[in-house]
């Protein structure tokens, strides 16, 4: 004969400190803890996706700690945008930083490199390429959104500000030819949206 799973009901009254486990038993309260359920544990096992997921989370803190203020406050006004846009009702799960872990799972996917192989810079001549929240969606590197931005067109790398900074430093030639290699790109750049 097999057994049947038995469940046992307890009806409490007033305030009361009853633990949350019994030996291997877990107790659930419900209706203002006036009802308990004794249940079995279950069998859990890690899943193969949980366990990259871990893996992957110290690189995915570095890359995001390593990125600037501007990148940032791009994505949180992304993740802002993106939560009125889809409805999402559960405001805890969506932030800028979910927002940047969702880009980096797709630019792995894209182009076949593991998140513990990229690098700042790698990230960096993505953003330089596609140099806007809207190209990234263009590019579907993010969603799209049905609504629109404020700040979807601001750029993610400012070369105007690597060309101030290669100025101030000393290195002549150097500089020189950085200031070229940089002015060429905001040069496309600009190209590209005139077209």
């Amino acid at each position: 004969m097999k057994e049947k799973s038995k469940k046992v009901k307890v009806y409490l009254k007033g305030c009361h400190n009853f633990p949350k486990r019994v030996g291997d038993y877990i107790l659930a309260y419900y209706a203002d803890n006036n009802i308990v359920i004794m249940r079995k544990p279950a069998k859990r096992s890690i899943l193969p996706q949980n366990i990259a997921i871990k893996n992957n989370q110290p690189y995915l803190c570095a890359l995001w700690q390593s990125m600037s203020t501007p990148v940032k406050t791009l994505f949180a006004d992304y993740a802002k945008v993106y939560k009125v846009n889809t409805m999402q009702k559960r405001a805890q799960g969506v932030s800028g930083f979910s927002m940047y872990i969702y880009f980096i799972y797709r630019v792995q996917r894209r182009y076949n490199v593991l998140i513990n192989d990229m690098s700042v810079e790698f990230i960096q001549n993505i953003f330089a390429k596609y140099n806007s929240l809207a190209k990234l969606m263009k590019a579907t590197l993010l969603y799209s959104l049905t609504m629109r931005i404020p700040s979807q067109n601001a750029r993610l790398v400012s070369y105007k500000r690597q060309i101030e900074n290669i100025e101030q430093k000393p290195a002549p030639q150097q500089a020189d030819e950085d200031k070229q290699a940089i002015e060429a790109k905001i040069h496309e750049v600009e190209i590209d949206q005139l077209e």
